[in-house]
């Protein structure tokens, strides 16, 4: 067996055995797990960051997403992740040199040593509509050279997704007009209804398309809680019919809360564990 029958191997029966929920021993139902995303605590999980591993899963995590991983080894990761008793739900990486030939060869063997089960493109922008499509076709040439090593390739989406228009088409849509059914959407709460979109809908456009959701408040609600109104007064996320929603695809697999107001502390990321635990 080569390395990358190895790596290849290792992902599947990583899958096999981890993507499925948590047994709630109450009422014998299967709880999808929650992930933190790092980034919400940038300031601090890099300088004691088994420190932040062992509290985040003192919290009640069942895992996080990694955006950035410090020039540590893939088996670093695995086994910091070990240690703590928690899962890599995905990662962040941006820059499309990350999803073509040997640059997403490399990436895709690095998730599946480190045990990282989902690749995430993080930030992409254009000011054409073919750039867009274009952008989408190139994503699922990625989603489908993935397959083979059982990691889903999603896309996250930022702002300017749901602003741009062409011939009142959005940015967003463009994307997954000649898409692959394997290119999976990371939606983002926030910077759907940031703005003026609707997360429901947007998620039903595209059902049985999502492997995992970032739950996050609208900006700029104070210190980034979930159910708390932004400082202007503006729209609340409407989470529980998120949820509703989202437990209906049977392709779903996770949950991942970011709240990136105070990067210097771990408080918001518990009260919104705390939060998404009560919906689901």
């Amino acid at each position: 067996m080569n390395r990358r029958e190895f790596l290849f191997n290792s992902a599947t029966a990583l899958a096999a055995m981890g993507m499925s929920g948590c047994l709630c021993p109450l009422c014998g139902k299967t709880k999808h797990p929650i992930a933190l995303q790092l980034w919400s605590i940038n300031k601090i999980f890099w300088k004691t960051p088994e420190k932040c591993l062992a509290e985040i899963k003192a919290a009640g995590y069942d895992g996080v997403e990694f955006a950035g991983y410090d020039k540590r080894s893939a088996r670093d990761l695995r086994k910091m992740l070990a240690d703590a008793g928690l899962r890599a739900a995905g990662t962040h990486i941006s820059g499309m040199a990350n999803y073509r030939g040997d640059g997403l060869k490399r990436n895709l063997d690095f998730c599946a040593e480190a045990g990282i089960e989902a690749l995430g493109n993080s930030w992409f922008d254009a000011n054409k509509k073919e750039d867009w499509i274009r952008f989408g076709e190139e994503m699922s040439e990625a989603a489908e050279t993935a397959a083979k090593w059982n990691i889903p390739v999603q896309i996250h989406n930022h702002v300017q997704e749901f602003k741009k228009t062409y011939d009142g088409v959005l940015a967003w849509d463009l994307i997954f007009t000649k898409a692959s059914p394997r290119l999976l959407q990371q939606i983002d709460t926030s910077q759907v209804i940031n703005p003026g979109g609707d997360i429901v809908a947007t998620l039903k456009k595209y059902p049985n398309s999502h492997f995992s959701i970032h739950m996050k408040e609208n900006v700029p609600s104070k210190d980034g809680y979930f159910g708390v109104a932004p400082d202007d007064g503006g729209k609340i996320v409407p989470w529980k019919d998120t949820v509703d929603y989202i437990e209906t695809e049977a392709g779903f697999k996770w949950y991942i809360v970011e709240c990136e107001r105070r990067p210097d502390s771990l408080e918001p990321a518990i009260y919104n564990l705390n939060f998404l635990r009560k919906l689901i």
